[in-house]
């Protein structure tokens, strides 16, 4: 219920405040209330509003040439992390392949492990014993 009340209230009292504002407006210069202008005041003053404009121009065109400094930097920053990623990703490749060549590498050890390993019939003592016991015989 207060929320529709409130509600309203604003319909009726904005436009109000609305209207007094802009009748409410009112041009002084040296204390007085001014109506009219001279076409010499009306001079000055559009010279006065040009000279903020210009100063306003200047700095806005003085902010742009430093967004595009910035920006350039920006852009040179971003190719050489683009480099860089290009860089990192061959590194990656590189790394991937030597670590498959170790792993083939490390098997092919392993095998020649295995043939370099003494069999049983190879064990000089075992052909020892059978040497005595064939002796003895």
């Amino acid at each position: 219920m207060f929320l529709k009340n409130t509600v309203n209230m604003f319909k009726y009292l904005l436009p109000l405040l609305l209207i007094t504002s802009l009748f409410g407006q009112t041009i002084q210069k040296d204390g007085k209330e001014i109506t009219s202008f001279t076409k010499e005041q009306a001079l000055e003053m559009l010279k006065a509003r040009d000279a903020q404009w210009e100063s306003k121009l200047a700095k806005a065109d003085s902010l742009i040439e430093s967004q595009k400094v910035v920006i350039s930097d920006c852009e040179a920053v971003v190719v050489k992390l683009e480099e860089q990623s290009n860089l990192d990703s061959l590194m990656l490749l590189a790394q991937r392949k030597r670590i498959d060549l170790l792993k083939v590498r490390d098997e092919a050890n392993e095998k020649l492990v295995e043939l370099v390993e003494p069999k049983w019939y190879e064990n000089q003592y075992i052909w020892l014993g059978i040497g005595f016991i064939l002796g003895k015989i």
